[in-house]
Parts: C-alpha cells; sequence; structure tokens
C-alpha cells in the first residue's frame, strides 16, 4: 500500500526537477550595450571656431560662423600661429544635448586671461573682468586662470537640443609676450553636471597631486627653518641660524604660494608682487647667512651680489609693464644677476676653504652644485626664450610618477638634507668647544683665585683694601700686595690686553713670577716682568709698581697703567711703555713720601673706561673726585655706571702702627 503511494510522488519530483532544468537551459547573461547604456558625457577637445576682435553679435546663436578658421582646444593660439596676439578674440562650438537632460555643466581648461562664457546668445559665466578699451594699465583685471565648471540651463526640453557656446576671451598684453592666450590645456567637457561634477574634483585631485614636488620641498623647508630656529634660539649670538632659517620659511611660503595659485584664481598683481617680496626675502637671506657663517668680508663682490638679488626682483616687476623689448633680454638680464650672485658664493667658499674654515669645507659641495643649478637653469631659460633653444627645459621633468619631480627639486631636497646635516654638525661640534672652553675657563678662573685673592692681606702700619671685578668668568687685571721684612710693602697693579682665558692665563703667569721673585725695586720689578713676558705674549701688559717704607717713603714707576691718585689728586709720573712691547724695558722712578692718614689709590682703565647707556665714559674726573673714598665704593660707582671691562681698585694708607714699628 505505501509504495503504491510512494512511486507516484517520486515521478512528479523527477519531472519538476526536468522541467525546471530545462528552463535555465534557455537563461541567458546580461547585454551591455554601448550604444543604449553610455553617460551623457562629451569631451570638447577638438576643433573650435576661432576669430581676433570683439564683437557681441558673435555670442548670437544664429551667427553665421562658418567662415571662421577652425583652431583645437586643448593649444593656445601662439602654437596656431598667432603669437603677440593679445586683447579680445572669440571661440565658438556647438554641443547637442540628447532628450529629458536638463542638468548640465560644461568643464572648461584655464584660459588666459579673462573670459566671459555664452550659451546660446546669454551669459552663463565669466572669468577674471573684462577691462573696457581705454583702460590704459590694466594690471589689476589680471588674475591667473584655473579650471572652471559652469552649469547650463536647459529645462523644458523634450527632446535632443543643439546650443551655441561662444567664448569671449581677452589676453592681457603684458603677458602675451611670454605668456600664450586662449586655452592652456585640454581636458574640456560637456555632460550631465553630477559627472562632470565628479570629473572636476578628480581633476583638482590631479592638479594638487601635480604639485608633489612643491609640497615635499615646502614641508623640508619648513623643517629646516623650525631646526634652524631652534638652534638660534639655543646659541643666540651665533646668528647664522637665524639667517638660515629666515631663508627657508621664505622658501617654504614661495613653494606654498606656488601651490595655492596654481590651484586657485589669484590676482596677478597680488601673487607677482608677494612673490618677488618672498625672493627678496629668500635671497638677502641666503647672503646674509653665507656671509655670517663663513665671515667673510664686505667686498665689492658682496655689494653686487646684494644689488644682484634686488635687480632680478625689480626686472621682474619691470616686465609685467613692458619695460624690456623682449622676455629673452629680460630673462638674459636676470642670467646675469645670478651669474654675480654665484661668483661671489664660488669666491667666499673657495677661499675660506683654501683657508682651512672647517664649515667651509662642509658646505663646498652642496652649495656650489646648487648654485651652479640654478645658474644653469637661468641660463637655459635665456637661450629658450631668446629662440636659441626649442626645448624648454623648466618643463622637463626626472620622473613623473608618483608625482612630476623636475631636476631643481632634486638637487633642492639633496641641498636641505646636507645643509641640515652640517648644521646639525657644527652645532654639535659648536657645543663641543663651549664646554672645553667653559671648562678651560673653569679652570683658569679657580688658578686665579688662588693667585688673585678677592682682598688683600693685612699688612702691619698700613691699611690696605682692595676690590676686583672680573667683566667675565676670569679677568685680565691683577694685583700683588707684598709686605717685607724690613717693614716696607710692595705693590703692583696691572692689566692685561686682551680678554678671557688668554688674558686670564697671563695674569697667572706674571702673579706667579711676581710671588717668586725677590726684587722689590719698582724699576726693577716691571724690568723683571718685562724680561719674563717679552716673547710669550701677542698683547701687551700696563703695570703700576710702588714701594712704600715704614717711615712713608714712596718710589713709583709706571709702565703705561693709569697714575694713582694721592688724597684724590693724581701723581704726575710719566706713562712709559707697557710691558711685553720691547726688549728692554727702563722705567723713570719718581718719589715722594705718604704721611700718615693719607691714602694712595690705585685704579685699572676698567674705572676710568666704564660707559653709561648714551655711550659717555665714566673718565678720569669723576674717577679722581671718588678718589679719596674707599675701595669698595668706588668700584662700585663705576659699575653701577656701566662695567665694560675688569675694574680693579686697590687703595693703602699709613697707619698709627706705622710709627711704633719705625
Amino acid at each position: 500500500m505505501r509504495s503504491s503511494i510512494a512511486r507516484p510522488a517520486l515521478y512528479g519530483l523527477l519531472s519538476l526537477a526536468l522541467l525546471l532544468f530545462a528552463a535555465a537551459l534557455q537563461l541567458h547573461a546580461q547585454t551591455f550595450s554601448l550604444e543604449t547604456g553610455r553617460e551623457p558625457v562629451a569631451s570638447l577637445d577638438g576643433l573650435w571656431r576661432f576669430h581676433t576682435g570683439d564683437n557681441p553679435a558673435w555670442a548670437d546663436p544664429n551667427f553665421d560662423d562658418s567662415q571662421w578658421p577652425l583652431l583645437r582646444s586643448d593649444q593656445d593660439w601662439v602654437k596656431q600661429g598667432y603669437k603677440g596676439l593679445s586683447g579680445y578674440a572669440w571661440y565658438r562650438f556647438r554641443v547637442t544635448a540628447p532628450a529629458g537632460l536638463d542638468d548640465v555643466s560644461l568643464l572648461l581648461p584655464p584660459i588666459m586671461t579673462s573670459y566671459q562664457l555664452f550659451v546660446d546668445g546669454k551669459q552663463a559665466g565669466s572669468f577674471g573682468r573684462m577691462p573696457s578699451p581705454d583702460e590704459r594699465f590694466v594690471i589689476t583685471a589680471v588674475r591667473v586662470s584655473v579650471p572652471a565648471e559652469y552649469r547650463l540651463n536647459l529645462a523644458g526640453s523634450s527632446k535632443s537640443r543643439e546650443v551655441t557656446v561662444a567664448l569671449r576671451v581677452w589676453h592681457w598684453a603684458g603677458w602675451s609676450r611670454y605668456i600664450d592666450g586662449g586655452p592652456t590645456e585640454g581636458g574640456s567637457q560637456a555632460g550631465k553636471s553630477a559627472l562632470i561634477d565628479a570629473h572636476f574634483q578628480l581633476l583638482n585631485d590631479s592638479r594638487r597631486l601635480s604639485r608633489g614636488g612643491d609640497y615635499s620641498i615646502g614641508i623640508l623647508c619648513c623643517i629646516a627653518g623650525v631646526m634652524a630656529m631652534v638652534l638660534f634660539l639655543v646659541r643666540r649670538r651665533e646668528t647664522e641660524y637665524f639667517w638660515f632659517a629666515v631663508n627657508q620659511f621664505a622658501d617654504a611660503m614661495i613653494f606654498g604660494a606656488a601651490i595655492y595659485d596654481y590651484l586657485h584664481p589669484v590676482s596677478l598683481l597680488g601673487r607677482d608682487t608677494a612673490s618677488q617680496t618672498l625672493e627678496l626675502i629668500s635671497g638677502l637671506s641666503y647672503i646674509l647667512f653665507l656671509q655670517t657663517l663663513l665671515r667673510g668680508r664686505r667686498s665689492v663682490l658682496f655689494s653686487l651680489a646684494i644689488g644682484s638679488v634686488v635687480a632680478t626682483g625689480v626686472i621682474y616687476l619691470t616686465l609685467l609693464f613692458g619695460f624690456w623689448p623682449s622676455v629673452g633680454v629680460a630673462v638674459m638680464a636676470q642670467a646675469v644677476c645670478y651669474l654675480v650672485l654665484s661668483l661671489w658664493v664660488f669666491d667666499l667658499l673657495l677661499r675660506r676653504a683654501r683657508e682651512g674654515l672647517a664649515d667651509a669645507r662642509l658646505l663646498l659641495a652642496p652649495v656650489l652644485i646648487s648654485a651652479a643649478l640654478t645658474l644653469l637653469e637661468s641660463a637655459l631659460a635665456a637661450a629658450f626664450r631668446l629662440g636659441w633653444l626649442s626645448v624648454d627645459f623648466e618643463q622637463l621633468n626626472l620622473f613623473t610618477r608618483p608625482f612630476p619631480v623636475a631636476a631643481d627639486d632634486v638637487v633642492e631636497a639633496l641641498f636641505l638634507i646636507a645643509m641640515l646635516a652640517i648644521l646639525s654638525i657644527r652645532f654639535l661640534r659648536s657645543q663641543r668647544e663651549e664646554q672645553r672652553m667653559i671648562t678651560e675657563l673653569e679652570a683658569a678662573r679657580s688658578v686665579q683665585s688662588l693667585l688673585v685673592p678677592a682682598a688683600a692681606q693685612k699688612t702691619p702700619g698700613f691699611a690696605v683694601e682692595s676690590v676686583y671685578l672680573p667683566a667675565s668668568e676670569v679677568g685680565g687685571d691683577f694685583f700683588h700686595v707684598h709686605p717685607a721684612s724690613d717693614g716696607s710693602l710692595l705693590i703692583v697693579v696691572g692689566d692685561v690686553s686682551g680678554k678671557g682665558l688668554k688674558a686670564a692665563m697671563t695674569v697667572s703667569a706674571i702673579v706667579g713670577a711676581l710671588r717668586g721673585s725677590t726684587v722689590t725695586k719698582p724699576a726693577e720689578v716691571i724690568a723683571y716682568l718685562n724680561r719674563v713676558l717679552h716673547g710669550q705674549i701677542t698683547g701687551f701688559v700696563t703695570c703700576c709698581a710702588a714701594l712704600i717704607s715704614p717711615r712713608g717713603n714712596i718710589t713709583l714707576a709706571n709702565a703705561g697703567h693709569p697714575p694713582p691718585y694721592r688724597n684724590g689728586k693724581e701723581l704726575a709720573l710719566d706713562a712709559g711703555l707697557p710691558i711685553g712691547v720691547v726688549n728692554q724695558l727702563v722705567c723713570t722712578e719718581w718719589s715722594d713720601r705718604l704721611e700718615i692718614g693719607e691714602q694712595l689709590t690705585f685704579v685699572s682703565d676698567g674705572v676710568v673706561e666704564a660707559r653709561n647707556k648714551t655711550g659717555e665714559l665714566f673718565g678720569f674726573d669723576r674717577a679722581q673726585a671718588i678718589a679719596t673714598q674707599p675701595a669698595e665704593s668706588i668700584a662700585q660707582s663705576a659699575q653701577r655706571f656701566g662695567q665694560e671691562d675688569d675694574i680693579t681698585v686697590l687703595t693703602v694708607a699709613r697707619t698709627q702702627e706705622a710709627i711704633h714699628a719705625v
């Protein structure tokens, strides 16, 4: 019973499967038609009607333009036989829109210089300002053209429709000699607005990517500028870092401006004014960077280099106003300016490298390569503009993927990397040198503090006060007070020429020599120091020596030092020659008497040569007026006035104890 029921059901399922299989054999894959499935977009690259001059009737769709010549829409009119054409010209072409397509847009390439768009006689858009015929100077009307999109109002059309598009173009005469008029590239399209919008966005993205070289170099310049400014803030005295930072920031802004005006419509006058200002800042800061870093001379060639940078900008701006007979001549003049600048760079680098300057040797390769390439580019540009070359080498790229990169971009990148490495090496070297100097100065200060005490020792029968205020870590002033066994007192006060470590070490040698000497007569003390120092130092030493007996008899000898004061009056000593100037130094001795209570005051030239903010010197009159005051008061007065050099003040007076000693 069960088998008789299941058998018909099984037969029914098999029959259904066979029917489904047969139906499947009849199905086909979907067919895509290039005739009926195309998107409504058409390229407008092709032949457009063209006519020079200006006539409002040429916008009329019924105007007969059949006699107008045909020009390619993806090339400027100069390449097609209209060299030097400026002023007005018209283009005309027709576009057929399919039935039911109301939302239509046009995508136009950059068109030099300004233009108006007419569709069936009605203005549908414009770019820039169209100057009136009576305007003499129209540079303010000039804007740098970029691709643009315009929507056309075709609403109400139930069938295919042909529209006439007319372009009224104006080309500035100032550009006509070196920038060609009309469309500068292909890529114009007409079609459904949504598709044109998408293509317009892709076009802008592509244009941004095409400036990848400028983006990269601009970012490198920013990095280099920030690094250089940080180095300058750490070492403010080394202004070469500051000038390099200014140069790199200016270059970064130049690249940024080039990118911006390639992507956005900008005023020509504003763009060129800004760009030439930045070029001037970049050029001058570059000269000052090399001049400061390499410690160059302010020679005639240096002045010519400064002038060449200024002249380059002047040449470009005057070219805009037509002050040059041809673009080639103007570009050749700029090439001469680059030559002058390059000669100064070559001369400075080679001369300083031969003199053994480490920084010059490090900079030699990158700077010379960069300068040589700039000079070569300017010469090739001049040759192209003069018609001597048929290839514009400025348009040649080393490679185009992932974005176009020119030779000067590669050289600029390598130059920046090399400069950053060199400046970093220099900074580290300077840091090490500075640390070494700090260590040496600290050692010299420690030695000097032992040899030149902060205060004079106590001496029986005499009241001695001393103040020593060095202008830096170590000083070049010295004093020596030596009480003898017979009750007399030898005082030596002096000043070493120069500053810093060398002067401090000379002071240490002098004080050491005095402490090891048994000579007490002032003239002999000075002669002894001259024998020790002559031929061993590069400068000289001023010195005043005094020997005071227990009875008050004074003997003094002077070697170019400011004479001491007795009770506020300057002693009439012979000035004498400084120590170290001649081989045999003979000084005249001067004798007198110092009574009980009288004060003898010695000062260094740091007192009389103190200078205030207005440039006024403390002077001998002020020094004499306070010469009876304590040593601390005299030194503080000079320091408050404006210390520029080491200040040393030593006073000595006979006391009542001197009588008992006798």
